[in-house]
């Protein structure tokens, strides 16, 4: 991970990056929300890759993870990702499973700044109320929390900044947490 601390490291992120920001993170903890006001508020192109996939499906990404195989989710939500157009300034916000799909990523963090949204599970839990109504890959765990502790390392992983929420937030706080790391 790169120490942003260090402004040398940070323009040299934003200069190779193209000003391109990806958000990553679990379902639920808020990649879409903060992306779109982001963009709006800098009149800046937005995508959110999970719209890309229900472009491509006659059903919700829920319906169609209760019909057909996580890996054949897993594959358009990668496919959409690769065909996908990189302006020189967008904004993005990828699916919770996307940190699943290595070329997705690998071509992700070569064209973008990928931003780890953090929060704890009790959090997120408690902003979404109901995973069963979103699409969320399992892969291979039976519970909410083993996807979580699962995916912990991948977004650590993969990410170029982390952004993790504070205890007590708003949306302007945590948009303004953004802010300040990237804009």
């Amino acid at each position: 991970m790169i120490d942003l601390n260090n402004k040398r490291n940070y323009s040299y992120v934003m200069s190779i990056k193209y000003n391109r920001i990806c958000f990553i993170g679990m379902s639920g903890i808020g990649k879409s929300s903060f992306g779109n006001t982001i963009a709006k508020k800098y009149n800046l192109p937005f995508i959110d890759t999970d719209t890309l996939i229900e472009a491509n499906i006659p059903i919700s990404i829920q319906d169609y993870l209760k019909t057909n195989p996580e890996e054949s989710f897993l594959n358009l939500e990668e496919k959409v990702v690769l065909e996908m157009p990189f302006p020189e300034k967008i904004i993005i916000a990828t699916g919770g499973s996307l940190i699943y799909c290595k070329k997705a990523m690998s071509y992700l963090k070569k064209h973008c700044t990928l931003i780890y949204l953090k929060d704890s599970l009790t959090n997120i839990q408690n902003r979404t109320k109901d995973f069963n109504k979103r699409g969320i890959v399992m892969k291979g765990s039976k519970t909410i929390q083993e996807v979580y502790h699962n995916r912990l390392n991948l977004y650590e992983k993969w990410s170029d900044i982390t952004i993790t929420y504070p205890e007590k937030f708003s949306i302007s706080s945590i948009i303004a947490l953004i802010e300040k790391e990237i804009l």
